[in-house]
């Protein structure tokens, strides 16, 4: 029997790995619908997308929310601060798509996590981001208790001490440490490992060759953002990649469909 030609073998192999890609819908259908809302992560599954992402703080009276910013301005037109205001305050204001646009997807207000878990579908994946500190843990526990029902959960996070913590609390949930620093990186790969964390997800610009290399060899899974240019996903795929994080999912997943 003849073997294949290598350049056919090394096609079959990059096709295979760029159909295993996932991609995952930053903030939700955040092109498309306000980010965070529960609007724009219900939209991300229904575009196609492998998963959504999104941002979870906790309110002043313990309420595990959608949020993404500090305070409510940029979206919201008004000032509060999430962590020193109630849920019943924060849920009369109304999300906007944008700074500049508040017509688009009238109605939409900043949602529970509770209610996104609800929402969950069978077989979908929500990324969530801790964007504040330990203090988020007895009450998010009790939240994923109760409503984790359906569909997969995975924690990110910037803070190495919370996302690590993140993995005590729930041994069963893949755990990724966000960062934009290769040197930082580098310096954490043992305590990746120590501290039994998944992988990583960087920001694409600092993933070369070198760093995917010593990934590996600590059995890091790494996956990237926010990538929403074709160029870029390739090269991610390329160095092995497993998960894109992007603005525009449907977009790039059919682009990456095209190539031969």
């Amino acid at each position: 029997m003849r073997s294949l030609p290598i350049f056919v073998l090394l096609l079959f192999v990059s096709l295979n790995t760029m159909a295993q890609l996932k991609y995952i819908a930053h903030r939700g259908a955040s092109y498309y619908a306000p980010e965070n809302s529960l609007a724009a992560i219900q939209l991300a599954w229904e575009l196609g997308a492998d998963g959504a992402e999104c941002d979870i703080q906790l309110t002043k009276d313990n309420q595990v929310v959608l949020w993404h910013d500090g305070n409510t301005e940029r979206l919201t037109g008004q000032k509060l601060e999430v962590a020193k205001t109630d849920y019943s305050e924060l849920n009369k204001l109304e999300i906007r798509l944008s700074p500049t646009n508040s017509t688009f997807f009238e109605g939409e207000h900043i949602p529970l996590l509770k209610d996104v878990l609800k929402a969950t579908p069978k077989g979908q994946l929500l990324v969530i981001e801790i964007k504040c500190g330990n203090e988020i843990f007895p009450e998010l526990q009790k939240v994923i208790k109760a409503y984790w029902k359906t569909g997969s959960i995975a924690f990110i996070g910037f803070n190495f001490e919370t996302i690590s913590l993140a993995k005590v609390n729930f041994p069963e949930v893949p755990c990724y440490y966000l960062s934009s620093s290769k040197e930082d990186v580098l310096k954490r790969i043992p305590d990746i490992k120590k501290n039994k964390l998944d992988g990583v997800d960087l920001n694409s610009k600092i993933i070369d060759q070198q760093l995917v290399d010593e990934l590996q060899k600590a059995n890091a899974e790494i996956w990237c953002w926010t990538v929403d240019v074709v160029d870029e996903a390739i090269r991610m795929t390329k160095l092995g990649v497993k998960t894109i994080t992007t603005n525009r999912p449907t977009f790039l997943k059919e682009q990456m469909i095209t190539i031969k």
